[in-house]
């Protein structure tokens, strides 16, 4: 499955993004937030106040995740 595949099926579940106003731009952009980080390790749902979604997040949660 490609990386952006992956992304759109996490984010139709239950997950940090759920209203949040950064969601559209981190789908497009290739964003992601500590809090998606840890729910994406972790299958937590803690949440911080200022989250501040950046591309080098995002390379940490789908390094390991090439596209096809």
């Amino acid at each position: 499955m490609r990386a952006k595949d992956e992304v759109s099926a996490m984010l139709t579940g239950l997950a940090p993004c759920d209203g949040c106003n950064h969601r559209a731009a981190c789908r497009s952009e290739k964003l992601a937030c500590l809090d998606f980080q840890r729910w994406v390790n972790t299958g937590s749902m803690k949440f911080r106040e200022n989250l501040e979604p950046t591309h080098k997040i995002y390379r940490m949660v789908f390094r390991s995740k090439r596209a096809a």
